[in-house]
């Protein structure tokens, strides 16, 4: 299969390009690939946003990224539309396959092309540990997220430590300060429950001297596992 012929599908629930999170994940794949991005968020303001999509009383909050680099709050059952008209514009480009930059839970969207959705890749990196891993962490970004988090990964171990910080503004101090607290507290597992947190991050969480699972790199060697050989760097 030629380059060409291999035209892999980027859709965040924020804006593109993802200039913080693809070149990363190519960078770990190291296959040739054409590349299309789309954002949930593409073509709306700022002020357009917070109006339309900022999350109502009751409704999941998702966080992300614009592509001035602000970080933006919005309410999940507001995305689904505007990631639905994505995905089929990404179809009518002709991609292979989708990727959700998200490993939020997500329903099953229509599409020609096959959807990788994140949060079961995530997921399914984590589980094989979590017959033996009694006290684990999560990491996500917002403090209306860690409810959300302990119901989604609670049943995985016996004890969970859930600690909101954020990829967009928190500065690696911040991140040393939680490894610091994750260390003492004698964490088996840590696993960063957010497309956002990059690979420096990761590093200042495997300081805890616990097993560290990152969605980014969970997704960059998901990818090179079903992306074919032929192309491969």
């Amino acid at each position: 299969m030629s380059t060409k012929q291999f035209k892999l599908g980027f859709l965040t629930i924020g804006q593109s390009p993802r200039v913080d999170v693809v070149p990363e994940v190519l960078s770990i794949i190291g296959a040739k690939v054409d590349v299309i991005e789309a954002g949930a968020l593409d073509g709306l303001g700022y002020e357009e946003i917070l109006e339309k999509l900022s999350p109502s009383e009751g409704d999941i909050v998702y966080v992300s990224r614009l592509r001035d680099g602000r970080q933006v709050k919005m309410g999940k059952s507001k995305l689904i539309p505007l990631m639905q008209q994505r995905i089929h514009e990404l179809n009518d480009a002709g991609v292979s396959l989708i990727v959700i930059l998200c490993s939020g839970e997500f329903p099953r969207f229509e599409s020609r092309a096959p959807i990788l959705y994140l949060d079961r890749v995530l997921k399914a990196f984590v589980e094989p540990l979590a017959a033996s891993v009694r006290k684990a962490a999560v990491l996500v970004p917002l403090k209306e997220q860690v409810e959300y988090a302990r119901d989604k990964w609670g049943k995985y171990f016996p004890e969970l430590i859930v600690k909101p910080v954020s990829p967009y503004t928190a500065s690696t101090e911040e991140f040393r300060s939680i490894a610091g607290e994750l260390s003492r507290a004698k964490v088996e597992l840590v696993v960063m429950d957010c497309i956002g947190y990059n690979i420096t991050q990761k590093k200042v969480m495997e300081e805890t001297g616990a097993l560290v699972v990152s969605t980014r790199t969970s997704l960059a060697r998901y990818l090179a596992e079903v992306l074919p050989s032929s192309l491969a760097g």
